[in-house]
């Protein structure tokens, strides 16, 4: 900030002329604002001197004026041994000029000759006849009070302190320092811009493969918010913390993996609003399907069911669905797996006949079949309660446990493209 500062002061500072004498060039003159095209025009072992194009584009480039004997000059500083000076009085448009140092004349009148009163009156000379003066020089001595040329060596005194060349250069220096900081500000503006538009690209990737992941995975949502609200909550929670779980579950397992490898998990803070009410749209939505509506089996439920009964009445509600099935190789057990598919997914459904509540035991072997059978998704289904370990096994496993009274619903439910 001081630096700044500081630069800023140079800048107003302004370039005061050293105290001199009043000059006129001797005879007609070429002065330039440019020393360097100033010594170039005066240098007689240059050999385009006699070409009038070089001449007259240097005398434009360095800009270069012919000044007259009539023009009075006071100098303001020197460089490379050139004086230059400036109008006196100053003329707009006229700036500063360089001159050779044997081109011009000190003008500034002698002191008075001592023994001689200050006040004495000098008569005045007799006015001469009018005649036509053609050296302008000649005119000037004419019109002075001196009977005779005086030459004047006149020694420029020495800058007290250079300044820079009085402030000038600090001026440059100023100006450059400007130039860097404006830009720098304006490459800072850009790139925070470019930050802010690849933010908002960001964001709106991230939104749209979020929301496709809810859309394919709706009919696992459904489900999941189906068991939420119709008692199956583990440890007696309510079924709206059931349901919370269920999401944290979903976007922890799902969402956030996805965004991961795609390099957007750092905009899940600002779409998490959108992507929730997104499921929350998709896990109540209402499918307007035919196969919806729970249908009657052929062979209705009676609590004296045999193992093969019970498995063809399961059949007959997964058929009604829409699924094709067939039994597994433990037909007539009381733990009997059905494979149904659809659309090129496969589902096993472990049947458990037995009164006596399930136990974690038949939902392992629930696993262990949905493994051996490269199924996609396994199910549980019995007429007889659950206990809690089995209902925790099958949270963690992902193995839904189910009444048979809730399983052509389920079925209706799950589609091929809406399974992770």
């Amino acid at each position: 900030m001081r630096i700044w500062a500081f630069a800023c002061l140079l800048l107003c500072l302004p370039v005061h002329a050293q105290a001199g004498s009043t000059y006129r060039v001797k005879h007609p003159s070429i002065a330039c604002g440019d020393d360097f095209a100033l010594k170039a025009l005066n240098d007689r072992t240059n050999q385009h001197l006699t070409d009038p194009q070089w001449r007259q584009a240097t005398m434009v480039q360095g800009q270069c004026y012919t000044v007259t004997p009539d023009m009075r000059w006071e100098k303001i500083a020197n460089r490379n041994g050139l004086p230059l000076l400036r109008r006196n009085p100053p003329i707009a448009g006229m700036p500063p000029l360089y001159f050779m140092a044997s081109d011009i004349a000190d003008i500034t009148a002698p002191p008075a000759a001592p023994g001689r009163p200050a006040d004495t009156a000098t008569p005045a000379p007799a006015p001469a006849k009018p005649a036509d003066v053609t050296d302008p020089q000649a005119a000037d001595s004419a019109a002075s009070p001196q009977t005779a040329p005086v030459i004047i060596t006149h020694t420029d005194p020495p800058a007290p302190t250079d300044l820079f060349f009085m402030t000038g250069g600090f001026q440059k220096l100023g100006s450059m320092l400007l130039s860097a900081l404006l830009a720098l500000g304006a490459g800072w503006v850009l790139w925070v811009v470019y930050r802010m538009i690849m933010a908002f690209v960001g964001r709106r990737a991230a939104l749209r493969q979020a929301t496709a992941l809810v859309e394919r995975n709706a009919g696992l949502l459904i489900q999941r918010r189906l068991h939420a609200h119709e008692g199956q909550a583990a440890h007696g929670h309510a079924p709206a913390q059931q349901w919370q779980r269920e999401v944290d579950r979903f976007c922890r397992t799902t969402l956030m993996p996805a965004l991961a490898h795609e390099w957007r998990e750092q905009y899940w803070a600002a779409i998490e609003r959108k992507v929730l009410a997104c499921i929350e749209a998709v896990s109540t939505r209402a499918r307007p399907r035919p196969d919806l509506r729970l249908v009657t089996a052929p062979v209705p439920y009676h609590a004296d069911m045999t193992c093969a009964q019970y498995v063809s009445y399961c059949m007959g509600l997964l058929e009604k669905a829409g699924w094709d099935t067939r039994m597994s190789a433990n037909a007539g057990q009381a733990a009997t797996v059905i494979v149904a598919t659809k659309d090129g997914l496969s589902m096993v459904v472990q049947c458990w006949t037995e009164r006596r509540p399930v136990e974690e035991d038949i939902v392992r072997q629930c696993i262990a079949a949905r493994a051996g059978l490269s199924a996609r998704i396994a199910v549980v289904v019995s007429n007889a309660p659950y206990t809690q370990q089995a209902i925790q096994l099958g949270k963690s496993s992902r193995v839904f446990v189910l009444h048979h009274e809730e399983l052509q619903k389920f079925a209706s439910q799950v589609e091929a493209p809406q399974v992770a």
